[in-house]
């Protein structure tokens, strides 16, 4: 693929020129990045598909194809063109890698894209627990004007000092960390590789030691991958560890807390809140006992979309194209 090369001069010429050019097929219900797209120097063909139906249309002349929810592994048998796909998330649970490389058609995730993002939706819900500001707004719904109580425990909380336990150092760790720390917050990160040092003033510690620290923490904050070794890796065991003061919060995945064990925690008050951007079943049953419980906070899985994620995935696409007419590694590449 020389599409990115500058283009040779002449009427007849610029006429070949475009017809070898790269059809990119953006494939999302929502998200639209061919307006980017469009604003790039390089020439390029592109068209934005909402649906399963369109998508299969345009599946036979797509060389580079830019989705998330609407991939099916099906549709490597029918893209005989398609050289290339720039996932739109950092999960990548629903394509099939050997395929891929079966195929010889290049895979590559958007991993970091939504990292800043997340981190700040970890703040802003660390915050609401610890300024109180769920009961706020009901209250406000309610036209009730709350007076300071004397109970320690109804009392709003400063950041400042306490402890932070953040399960997972990705990107998005690293930058909840920063953001921590920031705040004039205690760092602890729970991660494989211990040792590797992260330019960061915090302790990090093993896997092993989750127990350990979970029961230091006045805020354990997930943000690992879901994979086999991270599912129900919160359970009773390490919530039975945790203060009676202290709280949960998951930016991570659904599947990395057993939440019947938080429920049960929630309910019998041996932890204080928890706020929760995902969830085991998704979108969370109206018959979840987690939508009526006042010490919970939850948000709709929505922690990594913001107006920035657009812009971030149109730029890793264009970086990849480039690397990919070099033929240089991709970025995030996976196959």
């Amino acid at each position: 693929m020389k599409a990115f090369a500058s283009p040779p001069r002449g009427e007849k010429a610029v006429s070949e020129r475009i017809s070898t050019l790269p059809k990119i097929v953006i494939a999302h219900a929502i998200f639209d990045i061919k307006p980017l797209v469009d604003t790039w120097d390089e020439p390029t063909d592109c068209v934005w598909v909402k649906n399963k139906t369109d998508l299969l249309a345009r599946l036979p002349e797509a060389d580079i194809l830019v989705t998330m929810t609407l991939w099916e592994n099906r549709y490597l048998e029918m893209a005989p063109k398609l050289k290339f796909v720039q996932a739109m998330s950092s999960g990548m649970d629903q394509y099939d890698v050997e395929a891929f490389r079966k195929h010889a058609v290049h895979l590559a995730s958007a991993r970091g894209v939504n990292a800043n993002a997340v981190a700040e939706h970890a703040l802003a819900l660390m915050l609401s627990l610890s300024r109180r500001l769920p009961e706020a707004r009901d209250d406000q719904h309610d036209a009730f004007w709350r007076k300071m109580g004397n109970d320690p425990g109804e009392r709003r909380r400063e950041l400042a000092g306490s402890h932070v336990v953040i399960v997972g150092f990705g990107e998005i760790g690293r930058r909840i960390a920063q953001l921590c720390l920031a705040f004039g917050q205690r760092v602890t990160v729970v991660r494989r590789n211990s040792a590797e040092e992260t330019g960061l003033p915090i302790r990090v510690v093993g896997d092993a030691e989750l127990a350990q620290v979970a029961g230091e923490a006045d805020y354990l904050v997930l943000a690992c991958p879901a994979t086999p070794e991270t599912t129900g890796l919160i359970n009773a065991e390490i919530l039975q560890r945790m203060k009676p003061s202290a709280s949960v919060i998951n930016v991570a995945r659904g599947s990395v807390v057993v939440e019947d064990h938080l429920i049960a925690a929630l309910h019998e008050k041996r932890i204080a809140a928890a706020a929760l951007d995902t969830f085991q079943q998704e979108p969370l049953p109206s018959a979840s006992p987690l939508w009526k419980m006042g010490n919970v906070v939850i948000t709709p899985h929505g922690a990594g979309d913001t107006t920035a994620y657009e812009t971030r995935v149109a730029d890793i696409l264009h970086q990849n194209i480039h690397r990919l007419t070099a033929g240089s590694p991709l970025i995030n590449q996976i196959a």
